[in-house]
């Protein structure tokens, strides 16, 4: 597996990428805009800036020269799955935004989480709207980089929780013609109720999802330990050796050779980058 981070981009994507480097990195994560200041905004009207052109241009030759791959993540979407339509038309223009920006700046995939449905609504019609918006995001932003759906802590109205609802969507979009990839965060694993933690409980977690998704589809892992109690629901991230997972789990997910081509990003609190990046490459 390719080890990687979630590395800041607020002084722009070439110090992003200089930051990468120094912690020898083979894949990295950036959100594809930079936030601005309160009571700042962009020319667009937004409090997310575009990349600058040029230093977007001057990223991708570094990288295109020998850099880690590059993973976007996108912003919480929190009404593409709900059934207001003017709230939900306010998802679409944020998400063909970051498709774009993610363009700009080479990115390979985009990450993103399904979000809640409704209330009085119910998870299938969810998807569809999702899925309905993630296609005209899509037509809109002219296209960009293959989507990752990436599961989630799940509870109440939340969907993604399950392998099983990653699934519904990927069928959904497939049937519109877009192929789409699958991010699974350890620590959100957990939360919704895998045990990730143990041996046998992680090589289970894997052997369903590439029952669900093929091998091939799992192209990103986040690797994030967490203080959350198992089926708390709760997102809680920690830096390794801090939490509840311990490292029986990781070693089997870092030692599966079928995922030997995916990314494994490791989101974490600041501060620490250097000590969780040796405590999951000592695992591998």
């Amino acid at each position: 597996m390719k080890i990687g981070l979630h590395v800041g981009i607020r002084q722009g994507p070439l110090a992003a990428l200089n930051r990468a480097r120094e912690l020898g990195l083979e894949a990295m994560q950036v959100l594809p805009y930079r936030r601005l200041p309160a009571r700042e905004e962009a020319a667009d009207g937004f409090r997310w800036e575009a990349p600058d052109p040029e230093e977007a241009a001057a990223f991708r030759a570094a990288r295109a020269a020998g850099g880690p791959r590059l993973a976007a993540h996108v912003r919480y979407l929190p009404f593409l799955a709900g059934a207001d339509d003017i709230r939900r038309e306010a998802s679409v223009v944020l998400l063909s935004r970051e498709l774009r920006f993610s363009t700009l700046l080479g990115a390979e995939q985009l990450v993103l989480h399904l979000g809640a449905y409704s209330p009085g609504s119910s998870p299938a019609e969810g998807l569809r709207h999702f899925v309905d918006g993630a296609v005209e995001a899509l037509r809109r932003a002219g296209g960009g980089p293959p989507l990752v759906v990436e599961n989630v802590p799940g509870g109440g109205r939340r969907m993604g929780g399950t392998l099983e609802e990653l699934a519904a969507f990927r069928e959904l979009l497939a049937a519109r013609g877009v192929a789409s990839l699958v991010c699974l965060d350890t620590a959100h694993a957990w939360a919704a109720g895998y045990d990730v933690a143990t041996a046998e409980g992680m090589g289970a977690f894997l052997d369903r999802a590439a029952g669900l998704f093929g091998a091939p589809a799992l192209a990103l892992f986040h690797l994030n330990d967490t203080v959350a109690p198992r089926g708390s629901h709760r997102e809680n991230h920690c830096h390794w050796g801090e939490g509840l997972l311990g490292d029986a789990g990781l070693k089997v997910l870092l030692s599966r050779s079928e995922l030997a081509g995916a990314a494994g990003i490791l989101e974490m609190p600041p501060g620490k980058d250097e000590a969780s990046l040796a405590y999951v490459r000592s695992r591998s």
